[in-house]
């Protein structure tokens, strides 16, 4: 979780200009990109300082996981190639609601990782997003853990109900049902 105390997640980087009208490329990293909408409030920095209205969206057809965004006031394309590396923020409020047992991949950020019996193994440092489930990569504390399935101090565990027992993001602790052998 960032340490700035404002309820905003990130949500894209602006990348190149598209044309001389003022629209930007920008890379998606949400799994909501549909949830972005003409007259949305973004935001050009984390402390949500710096607003943009969205003035138009269309999403490129070659690339869905980028789309072409024209925000208010930018006007040219001068104007446009002065926003290329800008993250792109959208406070948590305004992004969709999630279902039960769907969660914000910084919510998972730096949970403490246990086992069925309460025995600590680590904090969560990373989610992989791979094709056949997710992966939380957690940084072990507990050097006494015995398994095949680490890198160093990483222990890899898929988001799968074979291994997640349970969730708490309001204790911060993810509980597992069995800790990884192999994959």
């Amino acid at each position: 979780m960032s340490e700035i105390n404002v309820d905003a997640r990130l949500i894209g980087i602006i990348g190149k200009p598209h044309g001389i009208k003022g629209e930007t490329v920008v890379m998606l990293l949400t799994d909501y990109p549909k949830s972005i909408k003409r007259g949305d409030v973004l935001f050009f920095d984390e402390r949500c300082t710096r607003k943009a209205e969205v003035e138009s969206i269309r999403w490129r057809k070659d690339k869905p996981e980028a789309s072409i965004i024209k925000f208010k006031g930018i006007d040219s394309r001068n104007a446009a190639c002065d926003l290329k590396g800008i993250s792109v923020f959208r406070l948590i409020k305004d992004g969709p609601v999630l279902e039960s047992n769907q969660y914000w991949i910084d919510d998972i950020l730096e949970c403490t990782v246990c086992t069925k019996n309460d025995v600590p193994i680590g904090k969560v440092i990373n989610v992989e997003k791979l094709a056949s489930n997710d992966n939380l990569a957690v940084r072990i504390d507990n050097k006494n853990l015995n398994t095949g399935y680490m890198e160093g101090d990483i222990l890899y565990i898929p988001v799968i109900e074979n291994y997640i027992d349970s969730i708490d993001l309001k204790n911060r602790k993810i509980i597992l049902k069995k800790i990884p052998e192999y994959i």
